[in-house]
Parts: structure tokens; C-alpha cells; sequence
């Protein structure tokens, strides 16, 4: 049952869902975004039309931006940002860490169609510092956090470390971009406005398909200069699609109804590590949790973490996580819980009651082939 048809098939069968949002209905999602549209609302064309100028504007006045660009692939705005910034300071190098999404889950984008190079910031399994970034010799293009850096736990750095960052940057006046396309997940942790967030930062990208719950597509906000240029880079990169109101729509709809329920997806995620904390083999990172996610290790050993999910699947019907992460350095077990809406279906004592059974389940595989 590890094959991808035997997964399709576990996925299909559960009706609760730890880390996704229950799987959508795609006749039953078109249908509430229509009814979600006024009526008579004309479709945007080719980046133009007042469904997708209205709703740049909504993104550049909530994280309190000059402008906003919207489009299919956040990602692809993101680099070309990032690019524009470089072609400005006459340097291609970009701070980055070496575990952030832009250099870890991109295929290198950034490198091989957009001809940045890497500056690493910071050190695997921690998150960069201000005084690493001071410790970087040369010229630098721009600086680029992910905000959280969800590779190491979705952690994110203190306010006086960002603000940190920031002062350093002006000072040696480099350009300050956020990778936060959860910006909207970790709000509740900083405990201010998107715009007070947005503030320290020259330009930022931002995702509408996590935690909001969207079909796809992203926003970059920051100068009216700027803005201006991604949109020359999206058109060059097949980016600026004929039609996106379907996107808008249901990015527009995760805004209106799940804006409001990130501090529930916080609160909750923070009351499922403390759960599984106090479980005998197995760690949560960080504790608390920084954002709706988090990491958990087993100490069962490596095995096959997604056999052993399937199993749990077939047993308890419910979905425990996308896809396992790669060993921890002692070769445990990892994989990643985030709450949205499908975890907030389930108690804590049915969470625990899984993951012991998926304890049980990757030590009984295990035990199956150390003795092959």
C-alpha cells in the first residue's frame, strides 16, 4: 500500500484530516465561489479589470503597502521581485538561508531562470541572525527571510531580532524582503497588524492557498516601482493568465471567513504539542509552536514513516500528515502537523490516540524488516 495508487486510495477513505483541510469537492467549491460574487461581476483580463485591481488594493492597504501585484504563482513573483531588487544594486547575490523554501523547494528558480546567486545566511536547523548577516563580506542585492522558516518548525525570529535586521539593513542600505506567505499564520504569535509586520520589510510576497484555504496564486507587495517590474517579470514568465477571477475569488473568500480564525489555529496547535510533548518517544519543534505548525520526531527510528500512516489510515480513517520530512540527524522520524480547519475537528485525545498507533505501527514495520 506504499505505492501512489494505494495512497490515493488510504487518502480517499478517511473522513478526518490532521494536517490538510478535508479534501475539496471541485463541483461543490466552484459553485460557493459563485455564489460567493456579486452579481454581474465582470471578469478581470490579462492583469487588468476591477475584480483584480480592487483586490491588489484590499492586499496593499492590509499589509500597508504602496502596491500589490496578484497572481497564479506567488513563487514566480517572488523571485522576479527579488530580481528587480538586484538589477537596482547592480549585484545578483541574495542573502538567503540555506533552508528557506527559495533555496530548498524550488527546483532553484532563483538560480537557473532568474540568475541570482546565494549568499548564505545563517545555519541549518536554526534560524538566521542579525549578526551573521553583519559577518557577510561583499555586496549583496537583497536580504531574503522566510517568515516562519518552515523547514526548521516553522519558526520565526523575535520582533528585537527582526527589527534587528532591519536597522542593519538600512544601514548598509540593502534591501529587505520577506518570504511570508504565512504571514497571515503567524500573526497571532507577534500579536500585532499585518501592516505592522509588513513594515520593517521593502517588499514581501504572501500566499492565499495555505491557511486561507485559496485554490492558488499569491500577492508581492511593496513600491509602486516595484510592483511595476514583477509585472513586466510575470507577463515574460507566462505568469499573467487571461483569466484569474476563480483564484481571486476564492482568495478573496479565505480573507473574509479565515483571517479572523488564525488565532484559533495558534491556540490549537499549540494545545496538540503540548499533547504529544508528554508522549513517551516523541518531540515536538519548537515547543510552543510559533505558528499553526509544527514538527514531531519519533523516537521509533526511521522505518517507513508513510506505510506506517497508512496503516493508520486504514485503521482510524484519518489523514495524518502530507509527507514525511527527512530523518532527523539521529535518524528518527519527522513529519510535519498543521492545523486548519480539519484539526480543529478533532480533539486532542483523538490526535494522541493516532499518533500512539502510528508509534506502534512504524515499530511494528520496523520490527517486520530488521528480521527479514
Amino acid at each position: 500500500m506504499n505505492d501512489t495508487h494505494g495512497k490515493a486510495a488510504a487518502f480517499r477513505s478517511c473522513t478526518r484530516f490532521l494536517s490538510l483541510d478535508p479534501p475539496p469537492d471541485p463541483r461543490q467549491t466552484l459553485a460557493a465561489l459563485a455564489e460567493y460574487l456579486p452579481e454581474g461581476t465582470p471578469a478581470d483580463h490579462y492583469g487588468g479589470g476591477a475584480l483584480l485591481e480592487d483586490f491588489e488594493r484590499r492586499i496593499a492597504r492590509l499589509l500597508g503597502k504602496p502596491a500589490a501585484v496578484f497572481g497564479p504563482s506567488g513563487k514566480m513573483l517572488q523571485n522576479a521581485a527579488l530580481r528587480a531588487w538586484a538589477d537596482r544594486a547592480g549585484c545578483r547575490a541574495i542573502a538567503l538561508h540555506p533552508q528557506s523554501h527559495i533555496a530548498a523547494d524550488e527546483a532553484d528558480a532563483y538560480r537557473e531562470v532568474f540568475g541570482l546567486t546565494p549568499a548564505w545566511l545563517g545555519r541549518p536547523g536554526a534560524l538566521p541572525m542579525a549578526a551573521e548577516l553583519a559577518a557577510l563580506d561583499g555586496p549583496l542585492g537583497a536580504v531574503a527571510v522566510e517568515l516562519p522558516l518552515r523547514n526548521i518548525g516553522c519558526r520565526t525570529p523575535s520582533w528585537a531580532e527582526l527589527t534587528a535586521f532591519a536597522d542593519l539593513c538600512r544601514e548598509r542600505r540593502i534591501v529587505f524582503h520577506a518570504d511570508a506567505a504565512r504571514l497571515w499564520e503567524i500573526q497571532p504569535f507577534y500579536g500585532i497588524s499585518h501592516a505592522e509586520i509588513a513594515e520593517p520589510f521593502d517588499s514581501l510576497y504572501v500566499s492565499f492557498y495555505k491557511g486561507l484555504g485559496g485554490l492558488a496564486g499569491g500577492a508581492l507587495a511593496g513600491p509602486e516601482d516595484l510592483v511595476a517590474e514583477v509585472r513586466l517579470w510575470q507577463q515574460r514568465c507566462g505568469g499573467r493568465l487571461r483569466r484569474l477571477f476563480p483564484y481571486i475569488a476564492a482568495a478573496q473568500q479565505g480573507l473574509d471567513e479565515r483571517l479572523a480564525r488564525m488565532p484559533l489555529y495558534h491556540e490549537k496547535a499549540k494545545a496538540i504539542a503540548a499533547a504529544l510533548a508528554v508522549l513517551p518517544g516523541v518531540t515536538v519543534t519548537p515547543d510552543p509552536p510559533q505558528a499553526n505548525a509544527f514538527q514531531v520526531t519519533l523516537e521509533t527510528g526511521e522505518g517507513d514513516l508513510m506505510a506506517a500512516a497508512l496503516d493508520v489510515a486504514a485503521a482510524q480513517r484519518i489523514w495524518l500528515f502530507e509527507e514525511p520530512l527527512a530523518p532527523s540527524p539521529e535518524g528518527f522520524a519527522r513529519f510535519e502537523i498543521t492545523v486548519r480547519e480539519g484539526a480543529l475537528m478533532l480533539s486532542e485525545t483523538e490526535i494522541i490516540a493516532a499518533i500512539r498507533e502510528l508509534q506502534t505501527a512504524l515499530a511494528r514495520r520496523q520490527g517486520a524488516q530488521d528480521t527479514a
